[in-house]
């Protein structure tokens, strides 16, 4: 009997993935196997190829344009299209003027997907960030719609439209797009998710800061920070911006938090008495700023600078007197010298100090097995495990 309901189990299920299969094939073509791509010899509508590479830009007739829009508005044709452009020159001004007279078909095809599942939708999102031409103008329509993508439930979607938007989007529409991604409870994307689309921006940086910078009032804490972060990674220029984040009580942790990562990478008189403050502050809930400001202060010159690490290497906190050896390494400081300051007297400062040589040690071992390997596969002999 146990056999004979496991068997009626198997079935029902099987049953179920084919009448769902059947149901999806009208919507948008299903995930069938992906069609032979036509080229060339046939009908000039029938071809998914753009002009040929070797002659100048071509116009494209009306009647390819409109086969494409039926065509592509089915899953496995936009599948091969995305591989066939894979193929391609992207950087010959052939490719160039053919994406360009198929603008239109691409804006015709976001209002398609918008209205289909999820995958299908994503997916769009995706083939756009990758071919989509990348003019970065107010007037572009297809930016409209493709806010309209961080609205759906799916996180997917989201993250492909948001990365969309990066590679081919205005500095304006940027901006709506993060006010759009924080609101709501469900499907938010990280700080890092936000960065690092941010970081794939290919128009000026500088504008698209300034655009941002305008309207960070009107983001949530959470983009904010994203914001902070990729300031941080494009721009020096904000230095005065940062101190008064810094300086600030009353602003998020995780805010001022990103003004102390920025003045370690773009040092500043002005934010030393600040940072010195935090790596010097016992408070045991401040420990984040601490440790964070103990690794911003590597670039830092000054024997006050040294004395305050030397005092943070006595902390009970391991992050602390992580970043404290390591800022003190970047000083010149080594490792046998700094046992030889603080006299081993200290556990935590012992403790830490022999983990990071034994870390260096094996490093050094990993980097010359590492060489060794490489000079025997050189000369042709075994390499030995």
């Amino acid at each position: 009997m146990l056999l004979y309901g496991y068997g009626v189990v198997c079935l029902s299920m099987l049953v179920f993935n084919v009448l769902y299969g059947l149901h999806l094939r009208p919507a948008g073509g299903g995930w069938p196997p992906t069609p032979d791509i036509p080229r060339g010899g046939g009908r000039a509508p029938g071809s998914l190829l753009p002009p040929p590479p070797g002659g100048p830009p071509q116009t494209v007739q009306a009647s390819h344009l409109a086969w494409m829009r039926r065509h592509l508005s089915r899953i496995n044709y936009l599948l091969a299209f995305d591989r066939l452009l894979d193929e391609l020159d992207d950087h010959s001004e052939v490719y160039q003027s053919y994406l360009k007279q198929m603008q239109p078909v691409f804006l015709y095809l976001a209002t398609i997907y918008w209205k289909r599942e999820s995958t299908q939708a994503a997916y769009f999102c995706y083939f756009l960030s990758r071919h989509k031409l990348r003019r970065h103008m107010e007037l572009d329509q297809i930016q409209q719609v493709m806010l309209s993508y961080l609205k759906k439930d799916s996180l997917y979607c989201k993250i492909n439209a948001w990365k969309a938007l990066c590679s081919f989007g205005s500095p304006s529409v940027l901006g709506k797009a993060l006010q759009e991604l924080g609101t709501g409870d469900t499907s938010q994307l990280h700080e890092k998710v936000i960065t690092e689309a941010l970081l794939t921006y290919t128009g000026d940086s500088k504008d698209l800061i300034e655009v941002l910078w305008s309207q960070m009032e009107r983001f949530s804490i959470p983009v904010q920070r994203a914001v902070l972060d990729y300031i941080r990674f494009q721009s020096g220029n904000y230095r005065e911006q940062m101190l008064e984040i810094l300086r600030d009580k009353h602003r998020d942790k995780e805010l001022r938090l990103s003004a102390v990562r920025y003045f370690g990478r773009y040092p500043d008189p002005s934010a030393r008495p600040l940072l010195l403050g935090f790596l010097q502050d016992s408070d045991p809930t401040h420990w984040e700023y601490s440790a964070i400001s103990a690794s911003s202060l590597a670039r830092y010159d000054g024997q006050d600078v040294a004395d305050a690490l030397l005092w943070a290497m006595n902390s009970s906190n391991w992050y602390i007197r992580s970043n404290a050896a390591s800022s003190l390494e970047a000083h010149g400081l080594s490792y046998e010298q700094m046992f030889q300051v603080l006299s081993g007297g200290d556990r935590y400062a012992r403790e830490m100090l022999e983990y990071r040589l034994k870390a260096k040690q094996l490093q050094e071992e990993a980097a010359l097995a590492a060489a060794e390997a490489t000079n025997a596969q050189r000369k042709g002999e075994p390499v030995g495990v």
